[in-house]
């Protein structure tokens, strides 16, 4: 009796690959071997009649297999996407020195809600850079500048805190709505928050070839970040950091939308851009 003739469909240096495509080919049906060649490669045989039909299977796997790597891959980390980090610290160790003084002239800076309603806006901003003592710094210095750099990974570091900034100011803007003009905050936390919003919305995003759980896992883990690092303690103020995360949340989409352009074209503009709100805001309040 003649032998079938086995035709090559496959060739694979690694043996995860090798695997892999016996497994398709085996739920699928298909009779074949599995040898090594000379060169060291895997070969996978099937019978000449099957040939075809095995080698568009393994083609449209490939493929599928290929936009699957490429949905989920994040974008390349943005060179000096660090930098931003270090300047974060750097201010608020600044700030945090400066309102040492006994004199007490750092609370004019606080998040004052009846100032901010009557008109004072940069409070919203200054109660960012304020801290009621060393171990609330300490906190935020370090879960803000881990958020804070991976958002510069994705849109670039001038861009990333930029939105930030922009996102605390405006939770804090909010909170002082809904509070009551009777409401004082002040710290970091806002922005934090507000950065992990911006990076569950800037994931979700890039994600959104995929469906399901794969989709969602971005904001859900937001979600539970915000539950548990955002909710508890008598001094935390549970409405800075719920609205510092729905106001990076919603800056996320546009920022989103214009990560290519604003890396590309703005992005050091973008950071002496956060530059100036800082200074200026700090101005109004303490000069």
């Amino acid at each position: 009796m003649d032998l079938p003739l086995l035709i090559q469909v496959a060739s694979c240096r690694r043996d995860g690959a090798v695997r892999d495509i016996s497994l398709l080919l085996e739920s699928r049906g298909f009779r074949f071997r599995v040898a090594q060649g000379l060169d060291g490669c895997w070969e996978i045989l099937v019978e000449e009649g099957d040939a075809a039909r095995a080698q568009a299977e393994i083609a449209a796997y490939r493929e599928e297999n290929a936009r699957w790597t490429t949905r989920l891959a994040p974008d390349p980390a943005r060179p000096g996407a660090w930098m931003g980090s270090a300047w974060y610290v750097l201010v608020l160790l600044g700030f945090f020195a400066f309102q040492g003084d006994p004199s007490g002239a750092w609370r004019a800076g606080i998040s004052d809600a009846g100032k901010i309603l009557s008109g004072e806006v940069w409070l919203a901003f200054t109660a960012l850079f304020l801290h009621a003592d060393l171990l609330h710094l300490v906190g935020n210095l370090v879960f803000g500048a881990v958020f804070g750099l991976l958002v510069a990974a994705e849109v670039g570091s001038g861009p990333a805190w930029l939105a930030i900034l922009l996102a605390g100011g405006l939770g804090n803007g909010i909170n002082a709505v809904v509070q009551g003009a009777e409401h004082r905050s002040l710290g970091a936390s806002t922005g934090v928050f507000a950065a992990v919003g911006l990076l569950s919305v800037l994931e979700w995003v890039r994600r959104r070839g995929e469906g399901g759980w794969r989709r969602l896992a971005p904001p859900v883990l937001g979600l539970v970040l915000l539950g548990l690092y955002g909710m508890g303690g008598e001094r935390t103020d549970v409405g800075a950091h719920v609205f510092g995360f729905l106001a990076g949340a919603l800056l996320g989409l546009p920022l989103a939308a214009l990560r290519g352009w604003l890396v590309a074209r703005r992005a050091e503009l973008c950071g002496w851009a956060a530059g100036v709100v800082v200074f200026v805001c700090a101005w109004l309040a303490w000069g």
